[in-house]
C-alpha cells in the first residue's frame, strides 16, 4: 500500500518509540495483517513468516478462524513478552546484525493502516478476535509463469511440471513432492472443486469489509481466477472512500485481460481511496525470464506502460522485489528502470506513480543473494548503494533525485544482509542441482543466459 507523502523516515523512528516501549520484539503486522490462501487453507500475519494450516473446525461458528489461528496467537504472546518468534527470523536477522537499520516490523508497524490501532490491539491482548485491518486474499493457485523461486503450491504451472518430471533433486530430501505437499495439506484444491475455505470466506466478507483499510487479492495469477472479478463488482457496487484496495498481478498476460483490468480499475478507483497493482521484478531482460519462467519481458513492459497511461494519476505500480543471486547482474540496470519510468510517471517532482520495495529472497537458500563470492559481493554492493545514494532525494531538490530515504536504507541493508554470511557448502551443490535440473525441464540455457555466473555450475565452486 502507497503511503501518503507525509510518511517519512522521521516519522517511522518517532512512531518506533511507541511499538519499542511495548516490548522490543512488537509488531502490529501480527495482529492486523493476514495472508490467507484459500486455495489450501493456509495462513501468515505479514507475508515473511512461513504458511500454517488453518482448521477447518475453527471456522464452523467463527469466521475469525480465518485469521486468529492458535500458531499467531502463540506469536503474539511472544511478541508481548519481548520474545524473538521463531517465524519472524527476517525481522531478527536485520536487527540483530545493526540495531540502527529499520526491519519490516518497524515498517509495517507505523504504517496508517496499523499504528492508529495500537491501544486496541494491546487491549485485545493476544488478539482472537481481532479483525485485520489489511487483507491479502487469494483464492486459487492457478498462474501461467512458474518463477524459480515459487513452488507448486503457489503455481498450477509449477504444479504441472513437477507432476509430469518430479521433485527438483537436491542434497538431501527434494524440492516440491507433491506426496509431501499432499501429506501436510498443502496441495491446492483444483479450481471449480467445493472448497471450504471459499466457503468461509464469502460468510465472513460482509463483516471483514467494514474494518479492512488495505485490501489485497493475490494468487497464483488472480486474473486467472472468477472470484477476483466477483470481488471487483461487489468492491464496484459498495465502494469505500477509504479503502486501499490492490492486486498482485505478473502483468504477463494477454492484452485483452489487462484492458478489461485497466476498465475495472477505471469504474472503481474514483471511488476508493488508491488503487494499487503489484507486479514483481527485480532484474531486466533474458534474465528476467530465466527467473521469472512464462514472462516476456519487453511484453510485461509494454503491459506495464499501458496500465500506467490508461488510468488515473492515482493509481500507483509497485514493482516487488525478491533479491536473489540472480538478480546481481542486472540488478544495476533494474534500479535504472526504475529511474526511467519514474521519470515518466511523476505526480510530482518527487511523487511517482511507479513505487518499489527491495526486500531479499530467504527460500530456496540455495539462491540467497549471499551465494555470492566475496568479489562479487564487494563489486555488486558499492554499485547499488553509489547508484541509489547519488539519485537519493534530498532537502535541495534536484530533477535527479529518484529514490527515497526509506529506499537507500533497504539497499544498505540488503548489502550488509549480503555480505554478513556464507551459506553452507551443500547449498552450492543445491543451486547446481536446481538449475541443471532446470535447463533440462524447461530447455533453457543457464550458461547463455548468465555468462557472469556460468562458472557457479562447476563442482568445485564454492564461492570462496
Amino acid at each position: 500500500m502507497q503511503e501518503k507523502k507525509d510518511y517519512t523516515l522521521d516519522l517511522v523512528k518517532q512512531r518506533k518509540e511507541s511499538i519499542d516501549q511495548v516490548s522490543p520484539t512488537f509488531c502490529l503486522a501480527k495482529w492486523l495483517q493476514s495472508t490467507v490462501l484459500l486455495y489450501n487453507g493456509f495462513t501468515h500475519s505479514c507475508h515473511h513468516p512461513d504458511r500454517h494450516k488453518i482448521d477447518k473446525n475453527d471456522l464452523v461458528n467463527n469466521a475469525q478462524g480465518i485469521h486468529n489461528t492458535p500458531v499467531k496467537m502463540a506469536a503474539r504472546k511472544d511478541m508481548l513478552n519481548g520474545v524473538q518468534t521463531k517465524e519472524c527470523s527476517y525481522c531478527w536477522n536485520i536487527e540483530n546484525l545493526d540495531k540502527s537499520h529499520l526491519s519490516d516490523r518497524i515498517y509495517k508497524s507505523t504504517y496508517s493502516w496499523s499504528f492508529p490501532r495500537l491501544n486496541e490491539v494491546l487491549e485485545s491482548q493476544q488478539g482472537a478476535m481481532i479483525t485485520p485491518s489489511y487483507l491479502e486474499i487469494a483464492f486459487d493457485s492457478a498462474c501461467n509463469c512458474k518463477c524459480l523461486y515459487c513452488n507448486p503450491e503457489s503455481s498450477s504451472s509449477w504444479q504441472k511440471e513437477i507432476q509430469e518430471f518430479g521433485p527438483v533433486p537436491q542434497v538431501g530430501s527434494p524440492l516440491y513432492d507433491l506426496g509431501y505437499i499432499k501429506k501436510i495439506g498443502a496441495l491446492p484444491i483444483p479450481q471449480g472443486e467445493p472448497n471450504p475455505y471459499v466457503d468461509a470466506f464469502w460468510k465472513w466478507w460482509p463483516e471483514i469489509y467494514k474494518k479492512l483499510k488495505v485490501l489485497r487479492i493475490t494468487g497464483g495469477e488472480p486474473l486467472l481466477s472468477p472470484n477476483t472479478w466477483k470481488l471487483f463488482d461487489l468492491i464496484q457496487q459498495d465502494p469505500r472512500s477509504d479503502l486501499n484496495f490492490s492486486i498482485n498481478s505478473n502483468l504477463c498476460l494477454p492484452r485483452l485481460t489487462i484492458e478489461k483490468l485497466v476498465q475495472k480499475i477505471n469504474q472503481m478507483e474514483p471511488h476508493l481511496q488508491s488503487f494499487e497493482i503489484y507486479s514483481s521484478l527485480e532484474s531486466i531482460g533474458s534474465q528476467a525470464e530465466y527467473v521469472r519462467f512464462g514472462m516476456k519481458f519487453d511484453e510485461f513492459l509494454d503491459n506495464c506502460r499501458y496500465v500506467l497511461d490508461q488510468t488515473s494519476v492515482n493509481v500507483r505500480l509497485h514493482f516487488m522485489t525478491t533479491i536473489n543471486v540472480l538478480s546481481a547482474p542486472q540488478f544495476l540496470d533494474f534500479l535504472k528502470l526504475i529511474v526511467e519510468l519514474r521519470k515518466k510517471y511523476r505526480i510530482t517532482s518527487h511523487n511517482f506513480r511507479l513505487r518499489t520495495f527491495f526486500n531479499y529472497l530467504r527460500w530456496p537458500n540455495c539462491f540467497s543473494i549471499a551465494m555470492l563470492s566475496d568479489a562479487d559481493k564487494e563489486i555488486y554492493g558499492e554499485q547499488w548503494i553509489s547508484f541509489v545514494e547519488k539519485h537519493q532525494i534530498k532537502q535541495n531538490l534536484t530533477a535527479d533525485q529518484f529514490f527515497y530515504d526509506e529506499e537507500v536504507e533497504q539497499i544498505k541493508r540488503l548489502v550488509d544482509y549480503m555480505k554478513s554470511f556464507r551459506p553452507p557448502q551443500k547449498e552450492y551443490e543445491n543451486f547446481r542441482l536446481f538449475i541443471k535440473s532446470t535447463d533440462q525441464r524447461r530447455k533453457t540455457n543457464f550458461g547463455e543466459t548468465f555468462p557472469q555466473f556460468a562458472h557457479y555450475l562447476e563442482k568445485d565452486y564454492y564461492g570462496f
